[in-house]
């Protein structure tokens, strides 16, 4: 099936990790950390709905200001999600500004902070100086922290290094497919009707009318009908984000309950292994270590980032001690360095 997520490192495996992940045929797309980027144009980050915050370091938060500079005059509103205290942060970064000019700015951001046992939700409006909009407090349930007809975001707190980090999983609800032959042999034709008919099946509307594209011309027919004729529904996408954690066992059931079966993982490989102890000593993982948790995961891909400078020129080492070639599917043999590891 055609993937629904596009997903792409914005900086490779190197450097500061942030995952840019935009919807198949829709100006929509999610931004995990925001570190510092050059790779994004303005039309890319036009299109960010919702940023997922690991955690406050500099290299994983520092971006946000060029998001919000290009962003400032649009009307849709931006999700920001982050863990405890990423409600004051971003609000203190918001404040440090001068707003005297932006009386007729319409961009509302909406700040959610995803604590063990609570979600907190800041809203705050540019045509307010950014001052507090409106605030709710209420129970964590579940693993689910934002959703759209299209997908749903679920976030595993973890810990890195003493602080609480945010480990995400990016879900489609179930992936829409068009029978092979399908359209040509109900003498449909491709258009923008397909995207209004999957989007009404999403939403479960289906007795709305959808304008097909006939080879006759335009012809309304009831999405239900539609969904019926040509319509085979599977199981949606999942994309896996996680950086920054200590490879413990508390973090490995958290981070289990959202990304188990994640047909893609992006994960932190920040040294080889011949440095685990600086690994548990600053709360990060090993090569090994994020191959393992790929393995535990039983992720489908997966593919390493925020790797250390120190081994920027031994990229291949990091490969091999994950266990995995290039293209992100696993390998059958490990590197000598990394089986000596593992066993």
């Amino acid at each position: 099936m055609r993937p629904t997520f596009i997903a792409r490192l914005v900086n490779g495996p190197l450097f500061d990790p942030i995952l840019y992940v935009r919807m198949l045929n829709e100006r929509r797309a999610l931004l995990f950390d925001c570190g510092r980027f050059r790779g994004l144009a303005d039309r890319e980050l036009l299109a960010v709905e919702t940023i997922c915050i690991s955690h406050a370091h500099m290299n994983h938060f520092m971006g946000f200001d060029e998001v919000l500079r290009t962003v400032l005059h649009r009307e849709d509103p931006l999700l920001l999600i982050g863990p405890e205290g990423i409600a004051e942060k971003c609000l203190s970064k918001l404040r440090a500004y001068t707003w005297n000019l932006s009386g007729t700015y319409d961009l509302e951001i909406r700040i959610l902070e995803v604590g063990r046992e609570y979600l907190r939700t800041v809203s705050t409006r540019a045509d307010t100086g950014f001052g507090l909009f409106s605030e709710d407090v209420s129970p964590r349930i579940g693993n689910r922290v934002a959703e759209t007809p299209r997908y749903y975001v679920e976030a595993a707190v973890m810990d890195h290094g003493g602080i609480p980090c945010l480990g995400y999983a990016l879900k489609e609800t179930f992936h829409v497919n068009i029978r092979k032959g399908a359209l040509e042999g109900k003498g449909y034709l491709p258009g923008p009707w397909i995207g209004e008919l999957k989007e009404s099946i999403l939403t479960g509307r289906l007795e709305e009318n959808i304008p097909v594209t006939t080879n006759s011309g335009i012809a309304g027919m009831r999405a239900g009908d539609l969904k019926e004729e040509i319509v085979i529904l599977s199981p949606g996408q999942a994309v896996a984000f996680v950086t920054d954690i200590a490879f413990t066992e508390d973090n490995l059931e958290s981070l289990e309950a959202v990304a188990k079966g994640a047909d893609t993982l992006f994960i932190e490989a920040f040294y080889l292994g011949e440095l685990e102890r600086d690994a548990c000593e600053k709360g990060h993982l090993t090569a090994v270590q994020a191959g393992m948790i790929a393995r535990r995961l039983h992720a489908g891909q997966a593919f390493p980032m925020h790797v250390s400078p120190r081994y920027h020129h031994r990229i291949d080492d990091i490969y091999g001690e994950m266990g995995i070639a290039k293209s992100g599917h696993p390998v059958h043999e490990f590197s000598d360095s990394a089986r000596k590891l593992v066993t």
